[in-house]
C-alpha cells in the first residue's frame, strides 16, 4: 500500500483543514445550546457525571454501551463541569479529527478526492436527525479510524499494537465494531497473505489482536480491584449478547429492515469495484469488507437507527469518492462552502431558533428539559425526589440523578430482559410498581401523561395510570410543547 507524507500540526494552518474545521463547527454551532438532542447522549452525560462522582460505570447507573465511552463523557464533565457547550465542542473536535485522519486514509491506499471524503464525512455525521448530538459513534469512529490508519502503513511492530489498542478502544466505545475488525483481518489474510507470507500475516493479526485486548484488560482492572469484575462481564458482554434476542426477531423481520441498507451497501461495492483502477482493487475490496462487516451488525440486531450509520459513512465515502469517481474532482473552496451551505438546512434552522430564543429570553439555551426545569423552580419543586420519565437531562441540570439503574435511560423500564445484568430479578411492571411504591417520587416529569416506551394499555401503563389520578395532580400540563409535570398529593 502506497504510504503518505507524514502529518504534521502545522499543516492544520492551511486551507483545507481551516475549512473543513470552519464548516463542521459551522454546521454544529447551533445545536450547541440545545438540551435534548438524544435520549442515549442524554444518558452517557449523566453516567460520565456518575464517574466524576466516583462510581464506576454500570454500578451506580448502568446502560447497554461499553464503558470506555462513559469514561470521555467523564472527562470532558472533569475538565468542564456541567457545560453543554464543551460536550457539543467535543463533538466538533472528534469529527474534525476523524475527518482528517480520513483525509490520511485516502492518501495512503491511492484513493482519489481525500478531501471531498474527508468533507463528506463531516456534512453526514452532522446532520440529519440525532446526528447534531455526540453519538457513541462519533467516539467510536475517532478511535476506529486511527487504527485503520495505522494498520494499513507499515507492518511495524509499533504501528500493528497500537493499531489493536485503537480498535480495542472503538469496540470499548461501540462494540459491534468487532464484526468490522473481524471483517478487516479475514479479508487481510485471505488477499495478503501470499504477498506478506502466510507466518508474517498470521504474526501481524496476533499482534494487532494483542492490541485489541489491552484497552479491555485496563478498564476491567477497577472492577478486578473493588472484586466487581461480574458486573463487567455482565454488563458488556452478556447484555450485549442478550440484545436482539429480547424480542425474538425473525430473519424475515431483520431483512424487512436493514434491506434498503444492505441494497444501498451492494450497490456501492459493486460501482467501486467496477470503477477502481485496477492497481487498488485490493484496497477497495477491503473497504468493502469493512463495509459488509459492519451492515452486518445491523442485520444482526434488527435496527438502523440513523445514527447507526455514522459507522459506515467513512467507508461509503472512500468507496465512492475515492474509488468510484474516476478522476479527482477539484471545484474550489467557493463551491464546496456552497455545497455546504446548500445541504445544512437543519442547521439554519437551528440558528434561527436559537436567536429567536434570545430576543424572547435572553439566553440561547433552549428545550423542553430547560422548560421543565425552570417550571420545577417556579414551582419549588427542584429539591424534590424527581422521576424525569422523559427529558431525562434535567437530572444534569439540577444536579441529581435517576432513581434507580433501570430508569437511566428512559427505555431500559420497556426492556426487563437487561436488569438481570446489574443485580436485578423484577419484570417492568414489578420494577415500576417498586420506584412508585418503594422510591416513591414525589414529582414526575414526562412528555405524555402515561409512561413512554411502553403501549397505552400496557400492563405498566395501566397501573401507572391509575396510580396518577390516584396520588398525582398536574401541576404544569403543556400538550404543545408535550411537557407534564405531576406533584405527589398531600395527605
Amino acid at each position: 500500500m502506497n504510504d503518505y507524507k507524514r502529518f504534521r500540526l502545522n499543516q492544520l494552518l492551511t486551507a483545507p483543514y481551516i475549512f473543513l474545521f470552519s464548516a463542521t463547527f459551522f454546521i454544529r454551532f447551533p445545536f450547541f445550546f440545545r438540551d435534548y438532542i438524544d435520549h442515549d447522549e442524554s444518558t452517557f452525560i449523566l453516567i460520565g457525571k456518575s464517574i466524576t462522582d466516583g462510581h464506576l460505570p454500570y454500578d451506580f447507573l448502568w446502560d447497554l454501551k461499553p464503558p470506555l465511552l462513559f469514561y470521555v463523557f467523564g472527562s470532558i464533565e472533569f475538565l468542564c463541569p456541567h457545560s453543554l457547550i464543551a460536550i457539543r465542542l467535543f463533538g466538533v473536535i472528534i469529527i474534525f479529527i476523524s475527518a482528517i485522519i480520513l483525509m490520511q486514509i485516502a492518501k495512503t491506499i491511492g484513493a482519489k478526492n481525500s478531501f471531498l471524503i474527508a468533507l463528506s464525512y463531516v456534512i453526514f455525521s452532522s446532520l440529519f436527525g440525532s446526528l447534531q448530538g455526540v453519538m457513541s459513534e462519533h467516539v467510536a469512529v475517532f478511535f476506529f479510524l486511527p487504527g485503520l490508519l495505522l494498520f494499513l502503513k507499515n507492518k511495524k511492530l509499533f504501528n500493528l499494537l497500537l493499531s489493536g489498542i485503537f480498535f480495542g478502544s472503538a469496540l470499548l466505545c461501540k462494540l459491534n465494531f468487532a464484526y468490522t475488525v473481524f471483517a478487516l483481518f479475514l479479508y487481510y489474510f485471505i488477499f495478503y497473505y501470499k504477498s506478506t507470507g502466510l507466518s508474517s500475516t498470521i504474526k501481524n493479526i496476533l499482534i494487532t489482536t494483542t492490541g485489541v485486548t489491552i484497552p479491555f484488560i485496563l478498564i476491567a482492572v477497577p472492577y478486578i480491584l473493588q472484586n466487581k469484575l461480574n458486573l463487567f462481564i455482565d454488563s458488556v458482554f452478556m447484555a450485549t449478547l442478550e440484545y436482539g434476542h429480547t424480542t425474538k426477531i425473525t430473519v424475515f423481520h431483520k431483512l424487512s429492515v436493514t434491506a434498503w441498507i444492505i441494497v444501498f451497501g451492494l450497490l456501492v461495492s459493486v460501482l467501486a469495484i467496477k470503477f477502481v483502477d485496477n492497481e487498488n482493487k485490493k484496497q477497495a475490496g477491503m473497504f468493502i469488507a469493512l463495509l459488509a462487516g459492519t451492515i452486518f451488525t445491523f442485520y444482526s440486531s434488527g435496527t438502523v437507527n440513523g445514527h447507526y450509520l455514522i459507522q459506515i459513512f467513512p467507508f461509503l465515502a472512500v468507496l465512492l469518492f475515492g474509488f468510484t469517481l474516476k478522476r479527482e474532482f477539484r471545484p474550489g473552496y467557493l463551491k464546496y462552502a456552497v455545497l455546504v451551505l446548500l445541504l445544512c438546512i437543519e442547521s439554519y434552522i437551528e440558528y434561527y431558533r436559537i436567536f429567536r430564543q434570545y430576543s424572547e429570553n435572553s439566553t440561547f439555551y433552549n428545550g423542553k428539559a430547560f422548560t421543565s426545569v425552570n417550571e420545577l423552580k417556579r414551582l419549588k419543586l427542584d429539591d424534590k425526589k424527581i422521576f424525569f420519565a422523559d427529558h431525562h437531562i434535567g437530572y444534569w441540570f439540577l444536579n441529581k440523578y435517576p432513581l434507580a439503574k433501570s430508569i437511566t435511560h428512559p427505555s431500559s423500564l420497556s426492556r426487563p430482559a437487561f436488569f438481570k445484568h446489574f443485580g436485578n430479578a423484577r419484570t417492568s411492571l414489578e420494577e415500576i410498581k417498586y420506584i412508585m411504591e418503594e422510591i416513591k417520587p414525589e414529582v414526575i416529569v414526562s412528555r405524555r401523561e402515561n409512561l413512554s416506551f411502553f403501549k397505552e394499555n400496557s400492563p405498566e401503563n395501566l397501573y401507572f395510570d391509575s396510580l396518577m389520578k390516584s396520588s398525582f395532580i398536574t401541576v404544569y400540563s403543556n400538550p404543545k410543547e408535550r411537557i407534564f409535570i405531576l406533584k405527589k398529593k398531600e395527605n
